[in-house]
């Protein structure tokens, strides 16, 4: 009887403590749609992205001419045996080369993207820290990652956080269509 008194009272104590806690939600999706620095990341990781994708264009271009090249020669009877082995090496090199290009060029906008996103993130992540401690959030979730599928008794701080950012919210941010 003492031991069932014992859980009774810990499962009482943990409802009530469950009940003060204050638990908020935002989407960071949105927040972050919202931060002129992250557009300005976007933009300079596209443009990247871009010149990177001109090069492997270049390298296109240059297989597809040596390729080309090397046909005409070997129909018009002008490549020898030797010299079309040497041809077939040289475009073997250069696919591995495309190849490789192309692996490293995704690597090098993953990690510049990363790069440019980092203090937006850290930024981001103290003004939630801030506004959880200054209005007593127990817990935060970010719905973006549609891990939260039932919410009672949550307040959105998305409006909390974007003021902390200095940032403005749309006129209809929060008004549920009709």
């Amino acid at each position: 009887m003492k031991k069932f008194l014992t859980i009774a009272t810990l499962f009482i104590g943990l409802a009530f403590s469950a009940n003060a806690q204050k638990f908020g939600h935002l989407n960071s999706l949105d927040l972050y749609s919202l931060m002129p620095e992250v557009i300005a990341a976007d933009s300079m990781v596209q443009v990247y992205a871009q010149e990177l994708d001109g090069l492997l264009n270049d390298m296109y271009t240059e297989y597809d001419t040596k390729a080309k090249g090397a046909s005409e020669k070997k129909q018009k009877g002008l490549l020898t045996p030797a010299s079309e082995e040497l041809v077939l090496k040289e475009l073997a090199d250069l696919e591995k080369r495309i190849t490789d290009f192309q692996n490293s060029a995704d690597a090098k906008i993953q990690d510049k993207q990363s790069k440019l996103l980092a203090p937006i993130n850290e930024k981001v992540y103290n003004a939630v820290q801030k506004v959880a401690k200054a209005n007593a959030y127990t817990y935060i979730f970010d719905v973006s990652s549609g891990a939260l599928v039932y919410a009672n008794q949550s307040d959105d701080v998305l409006p909390l956080i974007a003021k902390e950012l200095g940032l403005k919210l749309p006129a209809d941010y929060g008004k549920t269509p009709q």
